[in-house]
C-alpha cells in the first residue's frame, strides 16, 4: 500500500488553509477567480473592494521576499526525536534557511497561547455546531435518493459504524448545540485569539508567520488518526493561510518519493494578495513538489479512512465492530 497524503480535516477546511500542498498555485488562482461570495457565509459579502478587485494570478511574481519580516511559530514545531518528526522539523530548516539566504528576516514567536493541542481541546467550536449544521443538510430541498434525514437517524441506525477516533466527539455533538453556555465562552475566547494573533503581527511586525502543516508525518490511508495537525489556528481565527511543499520523507517501501512535507503561511485578514506572492516565490526557489507516484490501494483499508461506512462491508481490524448508542 503506497503511503498516502490524507487531505485536510474539516476544521482546516472550514476557515483555513486557501490552497493545498498538492496543488499548483496558478491552477487554485484559477478556480478561485470563478468562486464569488457564499449566501451562508457573511463575512465573504464584507471583502473589501480592493481585495475584490486584484487578479491575484497577474501579481504573483511582484513581491521580492528581501525586507519581509516572518514570524516562526515555536509552538507549532514538535519536541519528538523520531523517525517521523525529524524530516519535518529539517523541512522548516530548509525553508528557514531559505527565507533568509532572500533576505527575509526570521522572528520566532514562543508565545504559550500558540500550542496547536490545547487549542484544539479548548476552542473547537464544532461539537457544538455538527448536529445542527447536519440536520440542517441533510433536510436539504436539494438531496435526493434514500439516506439518514437527521443526525440521530444516522448515528443510531445500525447501518453504519463511528471509528474509535471519533466515537467521543459524536457523542458528545449528539447532546450539545450552539445553545449551550458553554459554546458562547468558547466563541469569546476564539475573538481574544484573534486579537492576540493580530497583537503578534502588530509587536514584530511581521508580513507571514510559518509553521510546518502538521508536526508529523502522514499517516498512511487506514490509520485510526492523525497526530501534530496545525492547521486549528487559521480555522479558529478565519485568518487566511495557504500550504506549499516544503519537503519530503526519506523514500521507503511503502512511500517510494517519500512523504510530503507541507508548510503553512498564515497572514492578516484580506491579505490574501501578499499570501500568495511569498508562496509563489518560495515554490519558484525550492521546487519541491513532486506529482504522486501511482500505487496499490487495498480498497479494504481505505473505506477504514472514512468517517463512517456500511458495517456489512470488511472492517479494518483498526476499527472493532460496534454503533453509537
Amino acid at each position: 500500500m503506497v503511503r498516502a497524503w490524507q487531505s485536510l480535516t474539516a476544521e482546516q477546511d472550514v476557515a483555513g488553509p486557501i490552497t493545498r500542498c498538492t496543488k499548483d498555485l496558478a491552477t487554485v488562482l484559477s478556480v478561485m477567480a470563478s468562486v464569488g461570495p457564499g449566501q451562508e457565509d457573511p463575512v465573504t459579502f464584507g471583502v473589501p473592494d480592493s481585495v475584490a478587485r486584484s487578479d491575484f494570478t497577474a501579481s504573483l511574481a511582484g513581491r521580492p521576499l528581501a525586507g519581509l519580516r516572518v514570524g516562526l511559530l515555536s509552538g507549532f514545531l514538535s519536541n519528538a526525536i523520531d523517525a517521523e518528526t525529524i524530516p519535518v522539523k529539517q523541512a522548516m530548516d530548509n525553508a528557514v534557511s531559505t527565507f533568509e539566504a532572500n533576505g527575509v528576516t526570521i522572528v520566532p514567536v514562543d508565545d504559550a497561547v500558540y500550542d496547536a493541542q490545547r487549542l484544539l481541546a479548548t476552542l473547537d467550536t464544532q461539537r457544538f455546531e455538527y448536529r445542527e449544521n447536519l440536520d440542517r443538510y441533510l433536510q436539504g430541498s436539494d438531496l435526493a435518493g434514500d439516506y439518514p434525514r437527521s443526525f440521530h437517524e444516522l448515528y443510531t441506525s445500525k447501518d453504519f459504524l463511528v471509528i474509535p477516533a471519533q466515537y467521543e466527539y459524536i457523542k458528545t455533538a449528539s447532546a450539545i448545540d450552539t445553545s449551550d453556555p458553554a459554546y458562547m465562552h468558547v466563541r469569546q475566547d476564539i475573538a481574544d485569539l484573534e486579537s492576540t494573533l493580530s497583537a503578534t503581527f502588530a509587536q514584530h511586525r511581521l508580513d507571514a508567520i510559518i509553521y510546518p502543516q502538521q508536526k508529523r508525518l502522514t499517516v498512511k490511508l487506514g490509520s485510526p488518526s492523525q497526530a501534530g495537525r496545525n492547521g486549528i489556528l487559521a480555522a479558529l481565527t478565519g485568518f487566511p493561510s495557504v500550504c506549499v511543499p516544503a519537503g519530503f520523507s526519506p523514500a521507503t517501501a511503502d512511500a517510494p518519493i517519500g512523504v510530503p512535507i507541507g508548510m503553512e503561511l498564515l497572514g492578516l485578514p484580506w491579505t490574501e494578495q501578499k499570501l500568495l506572492q511569498i508562496a509563489h516565490k518560495f515554490e519558484q526557489l525550492t521546487r519541491i513538489r513532486k506529482p504522486p507516484t501511482n500505487g496499490h490501494v487495498d480498497n479494504n483499508k481505505e473505506q477504514a479512512s472514512t468517517s463512517r461506512f456500511p458495517a456489512s462491508q470488511v472492517i479494518s481490524a483498526a476499527y472493532p465492530l460496534g454503533v453509537l448508542q
